[in-house]
């Protein structure tokens, strides 16, 4: 059986999408520098798998390129800002890295992706595993008012649990896309009382089905995108906004992945 072609996203962000064409809905985005397997080739779209979460979706053949493989001197890190620019290191052409972006960089402190190594300035460390829940709370209220965008995985525009799983993902905890997957990791937490400083709270729709995410504090609070990134109360019932006096997410679990 051959094996499939691996690419990696040569832009900022790319949109990845339900059908093969722009006006599809946007499901995911993938950052600069993931990883996908090809699987199918359709009028100018590649239908493809992240190598990170096994997500699947319809990406522009323009905003990816083969993966080249990595040398042995080369160490995956994460971004830990929430834009920085990059600079090709032989044409000088901008780009950018937003928070959670993963890549490979270098013995030379360099870049690299697909056959092209860049120049940055700003925080992009090894990628490694950092259960302290205080590090994951101070990411995550980096992101306050960043809006909502269905699909969205960047400080311009993201979702409930695209959000968690960036913020989870800078400290090398990687969880899949989303909520209901996310909601299957880690242990329950019987009553909201007993939540601590990065547990995940799950919240369901009238059917049951899990729709909701986000990330405690252990202090009777949540954060979460909903309109935007933003900080509201949390109790047994669920999530309650202060701005409308009005519950507006009902609990269904807490798990905690710490």
């Amino acid at each position: 059986m051959m094996e499939r072609p691996e690419l990696v996203c040569r832009m900022p962000v790319a949109a990845m999408r339900a059908e093969p064409s722009h006006r599809s809905e946007l499901i995911n985005q993938l950052l600069f520098g993931e990883r996908v397997e090809l699987l199918e080739k359709r009028n100018g779209w590649f239908l493809v798998k992240s190598l990170i979460d096994a997500y699947r979706g319809w990406v522009d053949i323009l905003e990816v390129e083969p993966f080249q493989s990595l040398s042995q001197n080369c160490k995956q890190v994460v971004c830990h800002e929430l834009i920085i620019p990059i600079a090709d290191e032989d044409t000088g052409e901008r780009q950018w890295l937003t928070f959670g972006a993963m890549t490979e960089r270098d013995e030379h402190g360099r870049l690299r992706v697909g056959d092209k190594f860049y120049r940055y300035m700003g925080d992009v460390r090894e990628l490694c595993i950092n259960k302290d829940s205080n590090i994951i709370l101070q990411n995550a209220l980096r992101w306050l008012n960043a809006p909502y965008l269905w699909g969205g995985r960047t400080p311009l525009g993201v979702d409930c649990s695209g959000f968690v799983q960036l913020v989870f993902r800078a400290s090398g905890i990687l969880l899949p896309r989303d909520a209901w997957q996310q909601a299957e990791f880690g242990v329950d937490i019987p009553f909201a009382s007993e939540a601590l400083a990065g547990d995940l709270a799950f919240f369901e729709n009238i059917d049951g089905k899990i729709i909701h995410v986000g990330l405690l504090n252990g202090e009777g609070h949540i954060v979460h995108a909903s309109g935007k990134v933003r900080i509201d109360a949390f109790d047994h019932q669920g999530i309650f906004n202060r701005e409308t006096m009005r519950y507006t997410h009902k609990l269904k679990m807490i798990r905690r992945i710490l």
